[in-house]
């Protein structure tokens, strides 16, 4: 079962609050995280940096610099 959490990111000097699901992939996995009603998939690469795997439901509409502000959140963790 997969929780839900919160991951909160500095954007535009303001704290926001997103939902975060931790989802198991066999020994790896993937954080989903709902940006302004979509849901965008991250998981980490072969250098060990985390890069968006999966917008297929037309999250590439989401704000780049929003993305780039929880790229940033995630490396901080």
């Amino acid at each position: 079962m997969n929780e839900i959490h919160v991951l909160p990111v500095e954007y535009l000097g303001a704290t926001i609050e997103l939902p975060l699901t931790i989802i198991t992939r066999g020994y790896t996995y993937q954080l989903q995280i709902e940006i302004e009603g979509k849901k965008l998939v991250f998981e980490k690469d072969d250098q060990g940096e985390y890069r968006v795997v999966d917008d297929a439901n037309g999250a590439g509409h989401v704000n780049k610099s929003l993305v780039l502000a929880i790229l940033s959140t995630l490396r901080e963790l």
